[in-house]
Parts: structure tokens; C-alpha cells; sequence
């Protein structure tokens, strides 16, 4: 669990089980012939358990104050209770309930990599993924992977739209399934590297987003947002921030030519590139020029990377009992 979670989760549940109790004995100060408290849920609101009565032995402004008081603070309840919501679904993630990524199957209990059906909010149908749980305190859910050069990467728009290859080796997930992912709240991605003499590496950004603006994300490019850097591969990804994906069919890019076609790939490009992790599998060293599996920050222009994997997780959910 992480050293955030359970002071946040005992906050959470002390606004949600306590604050109408507070509400309705200060009420009761004002409105003395209030009926007995009961214990609310998380779900009541104020006025469901906290009635004034219609006839109260008190002037009659003191009556309407009241009510307007009891008014606007179950407005703030309810808006209270739908921010922790959108920003700590997990504290809802009840039993049976089908997970949106990997950070919920981690808050159910689960511990195992491996192949886990997943159901993004806008994408009900769902789909299976590759679930880290191991890495960084795990809740992973793996969007590329590079290994051993087993597929071919140099693909077209809609075989990158759609995700290709083999879930538990290389594969791309889709753009259409990352845009589902990180349009549900607030993403961070993690990039782990290894070369080809086993050294390692990681770059990790607290912002992570596909498409996150986009009405019509395909039309549009699913342009990436990307930020907060940290790490040990050094930054090559930042660069490309606000760029729409280009393949070698659909040019996207800032250059006179196409990024992807020119250097073998796919990826959001700029003019041209600084990582290129779509590259041709070229098993280290080679003389052609930024066409491999690159993260120029790290190994330069010249050095296809052995191991690549990509992987997002929740930020702002993180309330939860594990």
C-alpha cells in the first residue's frame, strides 16, 4: 500500500460516514426539535437523514437560515463526494466490479504478471492487457513492448490504431486502447530500456495522455501529452510533447518528409526525432542512422536498444485497501 493511501482513504471515509452527522448536530443548535441522527452511508445525502421539522418553536428567520444552511452544505456535500469520485475511484471499486486498467486489478488483490481482461470507461466492450505487478509497486498495464525482434513494427495507420502482436511478447497495444486507458483520469508512464550488455535504464513521466483533448482522437492524430520527467535514461521523449502519431502511411509530422518512412517506424514524430522505440530491431550497433529501437538521451542515434517496454499507471487513484 502505498504511505499515502490509508491516511487518504481514513480521510476519505471520515468526510463520507461523519460530515452529515456534524451538519445535522450543528443544525440541531439552531432546530432543537430535530429528530434523532441516524448513522448515514456514503451514499445519503443530508437531507435524507436530517429533517428539519415544519413547525419549530423558533422565529421564523432563524427556520429559513437554517434550511438555507442545510441547502448549501449538502450542495457541498454532494460535490465533495463526486470529486473524491473522479479523483479516487478506487475508494468505489467494490467487489465484482470489472477493472478499468491494471492500477484496479492491483487494488483487488491481484499480484500476478500477466494477461488480465480490462474495461476502460469508454471502451465497455474491454480488451486484455499485460499487467506489471512487480515494477515500481506494480499496477501497470504494459502499452509496447520490444524484445527480440520477433514482429515488424513498421506498420501502417491502422495497424497502430487497432494494436498488434503478441500480448505476453512484442506488441502494440492500439492507439484506440491507450486513448481509453488515459482519458480516465490522471496517467503516469513508465519506460524501462536494456541494451545489448545488460545494462538498464528508465525514464518516467508523471503526465501521460493520448488523445486526452480530442473530440474525433483518430481524425485528430491522438496527439501525446507527456511531462514531469524523471529517471536514469535521460529525457527523450519531452520533445515530442503535443505531437500527433505518424506512420508510414499517414504523415502527421512537422518535416518535409515522413518521419516514420524515413526512419523505419512509427511514433510522434516532430522534426524528426529523439526516441523512436517503433524503430527496426538492429541488435545494437549500426551505421544506418536513428532508424532503430532508439532513445537518443541514453545510447544516441546509433544504437538499437535490446528491450523496450512501455507502461502507464493511475496517478490519482490511490485510495485503496491493500
Amino acid at each position: 500500500m502505498s504511505p499515502f493511501s490509508r491516511p487518504a482513504f481514513i480521510l476519505t471515509y471520515l468526510y463520507t460516514i461523519l460530515f452529515p452527522g456534524f451538519i445535522c448536530a450543528a443544525l440541531r443548535l439552531f432546530c432543537p426539535t430535530v429528530p434523532s441522527i441516524t448513522r448515514p452511508s456514503a451514499s445519503s445525502s443530508i437531507s435524507s437523514f436530517c429533517v428539519l421539522p415544519v413547525n419549530i418553536d423558533i422565529p421564523y428567520l432563524l427556520s429559513t437560515l437554517s434550511f438555507s444552511i442545510a441547502s448549501l452544505l449538502e450542495t457541498v456535500h454532494s460535490a465533495v463526494l463526486e470529486l473524491i469520485y473522479f479523483t479516487s475511484p478506487y475508494f468505489h471499486l467494490s467487489p465484482g466490479s470489472r477493472p478499468r486498467d491494471c492500477g484496479d486489478l492491483y487494488a483487488s488483490g491481484q499480484r500476478e504478471d500477466g494477461i488480465y481482461s480490462v474495461f476502460p470507461l469508454h471502451h465497455p466492450a474491454g480488451f486484455q492487457v499485460y499487467c506489471d505487478m512487480t515494477t515500481d509497486g506494480g499496477g501497470w498495464t504494459v502499452i509496447q513492448r520490444r524484445e527480440d525482434g520477433s514482429v515488424n513494427f513498421f506498420r501502417g495507420w491502422e495497424s497502430y490504431r487497432e494494436g498488434f502482436g503478441k500480448i505476453t511478447g512484442e506488441h502494440w497495444l492500439g492507439l484506440k486502447q491507450i486513448h481509453a486507458l488515459s482519458i480516465q483520469g490522471n496517467y503516469e508512464l513508465r519506460i524501462d530500456l536494456e541494451d545489448f550488455e545488460n545494462s538498464t535504464a528508465y525514464a518516467q513521466y508523471g503526465t501521460f495522455g493520448v488523445g486526452l483533448f480530442s473530440v474525433d482522437p483518430d481524425d485528430d492524430g491522438y496527439p501525446l501529452t507527456v511531462g514531469d520527467y524523471s529517471g536514469n535514461a535521460g529525457d527523450s521523449l519531452m520533445k515530442h510533447n503535443g505531437m500527433k502519431f505518424t506512420t508510414k502511411d499517414r504523415d502527421n509530422d512537422h518535416s518535409e518528409n515522413n518521419c516514420a518512412s524515413f526512419y523505419h517506424g512509427a511514433w510522434w514524430y516532430r522534426n524528426c526525432h529523439t526516441s523512436n522505440l517503433n524503430g527496426q530491431y538492429l541488435r545494437g550497433q549500426h551505421t544506418s542512422y536513428a532508424d532503430g529501437i532508439e532513445w537518443s538521451t541514453w545510447t544516441g542515434w546509433q544504437y538499437s536498444l535490446k528491450f523496450s517496454e512501455m507502461k502507464i499507471r493511475p496517478t490519482a487513484r490511490q485510495i485503496y485497501l491493500s
